[in-house]
């Protein structure tokens, strides 16, 4: 299976002015770079060995190719027990995939080789270490639940509320996981490897100064209240990309990164409910250009705080989008970048301002995890095979009801509910094309739910705060392994304990 692809960019080299920079064809922003003094002084730039008579440019496919082995991708494999693959450079993508395959069978031994290798560790020195994963992450309640299921890697038990839920699913899930299994089985050919990430690793050269072609972005926001801040920010890149080897674009990623981090409440939170729209009812990657692009211009346009519905205002702008079949570039004038998205007219055409309520209401039952498309599948598939199965259906339904609704206030009991428990649990045990790997009841329950230690007692949450339901703590709980073990979670204690000592 793989995850959501997470974007990095990676500046190799800083411009100064744009005496350097050549316009070949400014609509589809294509420009060449000439090479200078300070140009060649940079590694992946520039080597005596090159060609002569491709030397007057830099060559954007070479410089991916020589990004590739230098001490920038260190980062990025460092990671000594996992599986990493980089594919080769192309001339027309201004990134390098790189993929990591993390070995989910020895999960068990990473969590306890980190507990016995640093036995000198107090409770208050795990306590710590735990508060950075806490620090550095979102602080909503799904994230804070994450991140509470991740506590037994840090040597600090799991909450007894908590551990008794995730014991009944798992409980559930042993009964009829075979049932899910056989179905993936007949309905797939083939299958993925589990776990394994995808990071677009994006070279780029930073210009230290403000480009022209932004000039039409700075009249725009001389005057907007938050956005003129960043006349003041010069982030923009040059990549290399097109259908040349010289070929290079601007770039606007970090610019829109700090757009976005600077969103108010109203416009954050449009922000997650297009994702979530995208999530339920379009195929297309959860950060898709098209799509963020009619945020940052409503967020632009419009003063969020002063609308009861905000989500209304998005479906207004994209139904006049998709009308005039146009949507401007955010900072390049006269740029259409329009998409063609299967079934994005029909739905939004089909929302009735009248009960936008209710849509809303549907679409935050959906929290984004990033194998929701293999998710969306596999609940199709199986909620099907259990409607045509009434009995079957009603027997796990008799059972769900003893094993998993009385420790859930908010249990519907519906068979979407069930199935949704099943899907999510299952997305860690099915990448071997012969046998489940047993990984819930074999490996995390010893190590999280039945591990107690006597010097830690975890205060139990109140019960006003249990008000998620148990499909949504079976998310959380494979997405804390997710977290985890992308995590170098032993290098990460080795480099907080000496600050401990």
């Amino acid at each position: 299976m793989e995850l959501e692809r997470d974007i990095q960019i990676v500046i190799v080299a800083h411009l100064d002015d744009d005496q350097c920079i050549e316009s070949i064809n400014t609509k589809l922003n294509i420009q060449k770079l000439r090479f200078n003094d300070e140009l060649k002084k940079i590694p992946e730039l520039y080597s005596t060995d090159d060609n002569v008579d491709d030397s007057e440019y830099v060559n954007g496919l070479q410089m991916k190719c020589r990004f590739i082995k230098s001490n920038h991708m260190t980062t990025f494999i460092r990671e000594e027990d996992r599986l990493i693959e980089i594919t080769e450079p192309t001339i027309n993508q201004s990134h390098i995939d790189v993929y990591k395959h993390y070995p989910i069978r020895s999960f068990d031994l990473y969590i306890v080789s980190a507990r016995l290798n640093h036995k000198s560790l107090y409770v208050n020195d795990w306590w710590t270490i735990f508060k950075t994963l806490i620090i550095s992450s979102n602080n909503d309640s799904n994230e804070k639940q994450i991140q509470q299921l991740c506590a037994p890697a840090f040597n600090i038990p799991l909450p007894k509320q908590l551990a008794y839920q995730s014991s009944c699913l798992i409980k559930f899930y042993e009964m009829f996981k075979s049932t899910l299994f056989s179905i993936i089985k007949q309905s797939t050919t083939s299958s993925s490897s589990l776990l394994s990430t995808i990071s677009h690793i994006r070279p780029a050269i930073q210009l230290s100064y403000r480009p022209e072609i932004l000039g039409w972005f700075d009249r725009r926001i001389a005057n907007h209240k938050r956005l003129k801040k960043l006349l003041d920010n010069n982030c923009i890149c040059l990549v290399a990309c097109g259908t040349k080897k010289t070929s290079f674009q601007y770039d606007f990623s970090l610019i829109e990164f700090h757009i976005i981090s600077q969103f108010n409440a109203s416009e954050w939170q449009l922000h997650t409910l297009v994702k979530r729209f995208t999530m339920k009812h379009l195929r297309c990657p959860l950060d898709n250009s098209f799509l963020r692009t009619s945020v940052l211009w409503i967020c632009e346009i419009h003063d969020l705080e002063n609308y009861h519905h905000i989500f209304e205002v998005w479906i207004s702008f994209m139904r006049d989008v998709c009308r005039k079949r146009s949507l401007s570039h955010y900072f390049l004038e006269n740029y259409n970048i329009y998409e063609e998205h299967s079934n994005l007219i029909d739905i939004i055409n089909t929302i009735d301002y009248t009960n936008i309520d209710l849509f809303i209401e549907k679409l935050e039952e959906n929290f984004i995890f990033p194998y929701v498309h293999q998710y969306n599948d596999r609940m199709k598939n199986l909620i099907a095979y259990f409607e045509s199965q009434p009995v079957l259906a009603l027997k796990m339904k008799i059972i769900y009801n003893v094993t998993v609704k009385s420790q859930f206030p908010n249990a519907d009991c519906s068979l979407n509910e069930m199935c949704s428990i099943l899907c999510h649990l299952s997305f860690l045990e099915d990448n071997d094309k012969e046998n489940i790997i047993n990984f819930w009841y074999q490996q995390w329950k010893p190590l999280f739910i039945d591990f107690n230690r006597d010097d830690i007692v975890i205060r139990p949450q109140s019960s006003s705060s249990i008000n998620y339901r148990p499909d949504q703590l079976a998310q959380q709980m494979t997405a804390s392994v997710f977290k985890l073990i992308q995590m170098d979670l032993i290098q990460m204690i080795n480099i907080i304990k000496p600050k401990l000592e």
